[in-house]
């Protein structure tokens, strides 16, 4: 009779075990796979959104700074359109355009000049010496001088300084010449640098040739050739903004947005680390976790209690 009543009791205490050990996994099992799946679909939707509006910034920021360009060239393509070569030959006539420019376009045009067949700078207005200065050798010239209108590169130049400049082409009798102008480059950059998000976001331009198009970032961009080594891989179509992540030439995990400028001569980056770009997504998960944590401790002290009482009951049944 005892050892029946012993082998009653034994199993008592195993039925009364398992209980425990099924009510807590019927509890866990459900809210772990619901938190799961709402956590991995916040994540996906916040990938996603994150991605959204970086697309929208680039390219936002990409056809304002493709309108700077193409109004600036519109500038002065209208006035080498209503203004004759000899109009412009002449000094006060260049100096009074370029004022009127000026006033306009809030000093975007630092200064103004006309550039004959052979290269020779005939006329000038700005706040330099460089009325019949020779551009027969530069680069830009010779670009120039075969388009109806150009955008240079930024370069040094005769000023010793990083400048731009956009140009219209026409002719008098058979000959072509030029008509430039200096874009300031600071006003050209604060469009680039509008694009900022979080601590670690910074954009840049760079040209075919890997050289920078705007403020220097060596402090940031320690390897130009990684950039374009990788967008080499992307699609090239002028009008699309590309986006992914790679690690950085530091190993760190980054996001970087990419899309073409000036018909396809420059390339506009964006670039942010990835732990910052979804910071607020990891400090809403850390949150989450801490919730069910504190769910799942009350769940399991639950189960625990609710289990010695009905291992009780079964024990005085």
């Amino acid at each position: 009779m005892k050892q029946k009543e012993y082998k009653i009791g034994s199993f008592r205490k195993f039925a009364g075990k398992n209980m425990v050990f099924l009510f807590i996994i019927l509890s866990f099992t459900p809210m772990i796979l619901v938190s799961a799946i709402i956590l991995k679909q916040f994540e996906k939707s916040y990938h996603e959104k994150t991605y959204s509006h970086l697309e929208e910034l680039v390219q936002k920021h990409k056809q304002h700074i493709d309108h700077f360009l193409k109004e600036r060239l519109a500038n002065i393509k209208y006035l080498a359109k209503m203004s004759s070569f000899e109009d412009l030959s002449k000094e006060h006539y260049i100096a009074l355009s370029l004022k009127a420019l000026q006033q306009n376009y809030d000093l975007v045009f630092e200064d103004m000049g006309l550039v004959n067949d052979r290269g020779l700078q005939i006329a000038y207005a700005g706040p330099l010496n460089l009325l019949h200065a020779q551009y027969g050798h530069a680069s830009w010239f010779k670009e120039a001088i075969q388009k109806t209108q150009y955008v240079s590169d930024v370069f040094m130049g005769l000023r010793q300084r990083p400048h731009f400049i956009v140009t219209v082409r026409n002719f008098q009798n058979g000959k072509p010449w030029v008509l430039r102008a200096t874009i300031d480059f600071e006003a050209f950059n604060r469009l680039v640098e509008g694009i900022r998000i979080g601590e670690t976001g910074f954009a840049f331009i760079l040209n075919q040739k890997g050289e920078l198009q705007t403020k220097s970032l060596q402090d940031r961009i320690s390897n130009v050739e990684f950039y374009l080594n990788l967008f080499k891989k992307t699609d090239e179509t002028q009008n699309r903004v590309h986006i992914f992540e790679r690690k950085d030439v530091s190993g760190r995990d980054c996001i970087y947005v990419a899309t073409f400028l000036n018909n396809g001569e420059w390339l506009m980056v964006y670039q942010q680390l990835t732990s910052d770009a979804f910071r607020i997504l990891r400090q809403t998960e850390r949150k989450a976790v801490l919730v069910l944590l504190a769910i799942g401790f009350c769940t399991l002290m639950i189960a625990i209690i609710f289990s010695v009482m009905m291992i009780r009951r079964i024990s005085n049944s």
